[in-house]
């Protein structure tokens, strides 16, 4: 009897821990379908107090990668083939502007999880001579003094979209960053052709922003 009544036991907490784990699915939430943003959709560009510029010129620039955040409760797998969609993406339009540029192995970046981007990209914009920062954002390398990188912050709230494009330029050799910008729009991250006419805009704006 004892045998019988820790087998039924066993039953119910598997079924209960089963019923568990489909309602976690079922709540996990997921991003709206997929609209097109409209022909006319703006671009924003106000100046910020993160602001800088410190580039005297962008030879030996290497661009590393650009790492997409999606703050809204979605299943991770989900957010990560997006992230690496758009890194796809914005190195065509970076190569695009920047033909000459060293392209390194983005990988490294964009495995970095959330929180790790997060708090050193918001570290270097308040505190810019955060070597340590600077480390975690950048690649080695022997060829280049200069690397861009590029993180996006997009936020969900009642099926609408807010997106930031932010644009770093560090000198690995002194581990300071000498340049920052970001561009913004209000539509689906998801739509290509509005992503790479943002991103194209921001680039063309570092590119011209030397002194």
């Amino acid at each position: 009897m004892k045998k019988i009544a820790f087998i039924l036991i066993g039953i119910v907490l598997v079924a209960c821990t089963g019923t568990k784990s489909t309602s976690k699915i079922k709540k996990r939430s997921k991003l709206p379908v997929i609209v097109a943003c409209a022909e006319d959709a703006k671009i924003y560009d106000r100046d910020s107090k993160f602001d800088v510029n410190r580039l005297n010129d962008l030879s030996n620039l290497s661009y590393t990668a650009t790492y997409t955040m999606i703050h809204t409760r979605m299943d991770s797998l989900e957010k990560d083939s997006i992230r690496f969609a758009i890194d796809k993406t914005a190195k065509r339009v970076v190569q695009k502007v920047f033909p000459e540029s060293t392209y390194l192995d983005e990988t490294l970046l964009l495995n970095k999880n959330y929180n790790d981007i997060m708090f050193y990209t918001t570290d270097i914009r308040h505190n810019n001579q955060d070597a340590n920062a600077v480390d975690k954002l950048t690649i080695p390398s022997l060829n280049n003094s200069k690397q861009l990188f590029v993180e996006v912050r997009t936020y969900v709230i009642d099926k609408k979209f807010s997106n930031s494009i932010r644009i770093f330029v560090f000198d690995i050799v002194l581990k300071k960053l000498l340049y920052y910008d970001s561009v913004s729009y209000k539509c689906d991250v998801r739509d290509e052709t509005m992503f790479m006419k943002t991103l194209h805009y921001g680039m063309n704006k570092l590119k011209n922003s030397i002194k």
